[in-house]
Parts: C-alpha cells; structure tokens; sequence
C-alpha cells in the first residue's frame, strides 16, 4: 500500500512539473509531446517492491523496477530542464528515455 501512495505521489510530481514546464517553457512543442507520450508509458508503470524483477507497462513493455525508478527520475530532470530554459539538457535526456523505452516495447 505505501509503494502505491509512493507511485501515486511520484506521478502527481510529474504531472505537475509537466504543466509547469509546458507553461514556462524553452523546449519546443515536438519535444513536450514526446515528453508527454513518453510520461504515459512510464506512469503506467508500478513496481511493486524495490527488487521486482519484471514491471509490465500498459503497453505490454516489459522493464525492471530500477529502469523504472531511473525512467521517472529523468522525466523530472526533463521537465526541470525545460522549465529552466534548457532544451539541449531536455532533448538529450528524453533521447535516453525514448532509447531505452524503444529497446524494451512489445509488439501487440
């Protein structure tokens, strides 16, 4: 129950810094969409326990919990770098995320 009100907790903190960013923003509105397809994925993500071995995302992506944990901290990183007028910090970040994202998606 506390790793769910901690997942609940951690993607409110994304949806906030997302609007955030998307208000006071440097990136450009291609980087914020793919910011924003890639918050849905990683948000529909829900470890269990810190350990877990397989973390299965909406869209069948299988990930372990620390590539979860580490997908989620960079999303606020993103956001953060843009809300502070550093698109080129954002753009590197989110290729990182879309990397790993991509290495992992299941064909349906």
């Amino acid at each position: 129950m506390r790793n769910n009100y901690l997942t609940l907790l951690v993607t409110g903190s994304l949806l906030a810094s997302s609007a955030y960013g998307a208000t006071n923003t440097a990136c450009d509105n291609q980087l914020m969409a793919s910011l924003r397809a890639c918050e849905r994925i990683v948000g529909s993500l829900h470890p269990d326990k810190p350990g877990q071995m397989r973390v299965l995302a909406s869209d069948g992506s299988a990930f372990t919990a620390g590539q979860v944990q580490w997908m989620n901290s960079q999303l606020r990183l993103i956001a953060k770098a843009c809300a502070g007028n550093n698109a080129a910090d954002a753009s590197r970040r989110l290729a990182e995320v879309r990397q790993l994202l991509n290495e992992h998606h299941h064909e349906a």
